[in-house]
């Protein structure tokens, strides 16, 4: 069955909405509460009526707002109540004898719409949607029943992929629960651990770029781990770009063996993982080789470091893009808890981990299952 198609500027009411209310708080809603491909909250900002600035504006409760600034993030929700947003945030008054709000804001935040908007953008640094394209654009338009009955199905798959989430939330929790517990909060040390550099129980060893320009260096054997492969997974077992033995003899790259703690300096401060296998890292990269394993158990270093992100973040030096020198790496203070006590956390968070590592692929068939069930509803196949 195929659906008729509608602009979606013929979908949304002109009518400016005015603030009335005589609340002393409300709803700022900015960005960075918006997380990237669910449209969840993450959470809420009030302020003083008489704090809101210039650079908003209002809305009320069932409008569609979409992020026109860096779309390829994917930030679209359907607000829960009445509110003023950042104007980086396009309002969608959906008129409601067309358009499902939440059948839309589904649409928008689909793949067949993301492909889209990702590539009708203005701006290096700050890429935005083109809002004439936006308007323009032709989206599928069932009858209202079956926007309503599509909306429906998706909102039960997307709460089975949020159970998942949450699940890995609450392990994550647990996790930094359990190493409080055992060594106390890190930063303040109260339970007086020997303290040293990171300098002290590390060596510390970089990577390079090969040359684009040079084919031979490319699309090799060889994984080359740059920032995009930090993901939730706390081990590498792969990367985007792979380059080849010749890449790695003219450049300043290195092969990391197998079983490494490696982490970004430059983006993406405050990731670790471990190495699955071998790799090449880019100049962005650090790996950790540790000088004395009966002082410092790598386990223990890895969810040290995980535990001090915000410090870690704190390090970042730049203007535009953050980056942590060698200099501060080094002087990084870490505690050395006795070896047996470290080997005991080593072994809990590997048991919870491995219960992570299911959930994310049970995750992963559930995102799947989610994108298949978009695709075949905008299709008219559901």
């Amino acid at each position: 069955m195929s659906f008729q198609k509608a602009k979606i500027s013929s979908l949304k009411l002109d009518s400016k909405e005015k603030y009335q209310t005589q609340n002393d708080k409300i709803w700022l809603l900015n960005l960075d509460q918006i997380e990237q491909h669910t449209g969840k909250i993450l959470s809420k900002e009030y302020i003083n009526t008489s704090e809101i600035g210039i650079s908003t504006h209002y809305f009320r409760k069932g409008t569609v707002l979409y992020s026109k600034l860096r779309p390829y993030l994917n930030k679209v929700v359907v607000a829960d109540e009445d509110g003023f947003a950042t104007t980086e945030l396009v309002p969608i008054n959906c008129d409601l004898n067309k358009i499902n709000p939440e059948y839309l804001a589904y649409f928008l935040r689909s793949d067949i719409f993301l492909n889209f908007a990702t590539n009708v953008v203005a701006g290096a640094k700050m890429p935005r949607m083109v809002m004439s394209e936006f308007w323009n654009y032709d989206i599928p338009l069932p009858p209202l029943s079956e926007q309503r009955r599509i909306a429906s199905i998706l909102d039960k798959a997307d709460k089975l992929r949020q159970k998942r989430q949450q699940a890995i939330e609450k392990l994550d929790q647990l996790l930094q629960a359990t190493f409080i517990n055992m060594f106390g909060d890190p930063v303040s040390n109260p339970k007086g651990w020997e303290c040293c550099k990171l300098g002290k129980i590390v060596i510390i060893k970089g990577g390079g770029t090969p040359s684009r320009n040079i084919d031979e260096y490319w699309n090799g054997q060889i994984p080359w781990v740059t920032v995009k492969d930090f993901k939730e997974n706390l081990l590498i077992n792969g990367a985007l770009e792979s380059i080849t033995i010749e890449g790695v003899n003219n450049s300043a790259t290195n092969i990391i063996p197998k079983g490494t703690l490696i982490m970004p300096t430059r983006m993406g401060l405050g990731k670790v993982a471990l190495t699955g296998l071998n790799v090449a890292i880019n100049q962005d990269i650090k790996a950790l080789f540790i000088k004395d394993e009966q002082k410092i158990s790598q386990n223990f270093l890895l969810y040290f470091l995980l535990q001090m992100k915000n410090q870690i973040i704190s390090l970042g030096k730049g203007a535009t893009v953050k980056g942590i020198t060698l200099e501060d790496l080094n002087s990084f203070n870490t505690i050395n808890p006795p070896l047996d006590l470290q080997e005991k956390w080593s072994k809990i968070a590997l048991a919870i981990d491995d219960q992570k590592q299911k959930l994310y692929k049970q995750l992963e068939i559930q995102e799947n299952l989610f994108k298949s069930l978009q695709n075949q509803a905008f299709s008219g196949k559901l």
